[in-house]
């Protein structure tokens, strides 16, 4: 389990203890005047950190990785820090949290200029706050039929899924995020902090059902399908691969399945 399971889990995976979403746990690591701070100033403050963080790590390669990689990690690990699931995880949230608010994707808007509403607030009803946050005063809320079936009409588009801390433990969202995710492009594509945590699982390919159509391929956002052309089939680099689960979805011979990350040595403790 990674490091928030054994801090926040109480024995189980850190965003299944439904207490981490209660207004006890918030209250206890937050208030409600500075999640109003950290909202209003969430997207000017992404869009100047990832470029204060990018030009120092262009000039200063080596001591970026040795101080700064660590530091920005640290404290992200602590105020906003997120965790990669697949779809069923994401269903036993949505069945356990009373409140369910769809949200813009800020991630999206920064990066495209499009704030598609594929992002959820979870647990303590915060309306009276979002309600005066420019970012995210379009919101609505739905029920819990309705979150599932948006979400697994994701999952078919290939989006990945996560849970995300507002001051740590207290979880307070949902994304559903594709490669305009800010968490993607800082932590795999920049490499300027870490920012979430891999999934507790890893994806295996059954070569006696792979087809070698390489659609898993295609729908892999972080590079972890590789293609054995002398087989003529796909397989899993265990090292790359965050258990989202995107993968599963395209393959037409259902021969993906998704692994507890414990039990693969190699990885067993990569998170």
């Amino acid at each position: 389990m990674c490091e928030f399971c054994v801090q926040h889990g109480e024995g189980k995976k850190w965003y299944k203890n439904m207490s981490n979403y209660s207004r006890e746990v918030f209250l206890q690591v937050n208030s409600e005047e500075k999640l109003k701070h950290f909202l209003l100033h969430f997207g000017q403050s992404m869009r100047d950190g990832l470029a204060r963080a990018s030009t120092w790590r262009k000039r200063l390669p080596a001591i970026y990785d040795f101080l700064v990689y660590p530091w920005l990690t640290n404290r992200q690990k602590k105020s906003h820090f997120g965790q990669i699931l697949p779809i069923e995880d994401m269903e036993y949230i949505v069945d356990h949290v009373q409140s369910i608010v769809r949200l813009p994707c800020i991630c999206r808007k920064i990066n495209t200029g499009n704030a598609k509403r594929c992002c959820y607030a979870v647990g303590l009803d915060m309306t009276h706050i979002l309600k005066d946050q420019p970012d995210f005063c379009e919101f609505d809320r739905i029920d819990r039929d309705t979150a599932k079936e948006e979400m697994r009409r994701l999952d078919q588009e290939g989006f990945s899924h996560s849970v995300w801390t507002f001051q740590t433990p207290f979880i307070g969202a949902i994304c559903n995020c594709d490669q305009n995710c800010m968490a993607y492009k800082i932590q795999y594509r920049l490499q300027l902090a870490q920012v979430m945590w891999k999934g507790e699982y890893v994806a295996e390919v059954d070569w006696d059902r792979c087809r070698g159509c390489r659609h898993c391929q295609k729908n892999c956002f972080f590079d972890a399908i590789r293609f054995d052309h002398r087989h003529h089939k796909c397989y899993v680099d265990v090292r790359n691969c965050y258990g989202c689960g995107t993968c599963r979805v395209v393959c037409q011979q259902n021969a993906i399945s998704l692994l507890d990350r414990r039990s693969v040595p190699l990885v067993a403790d990569s998170w």
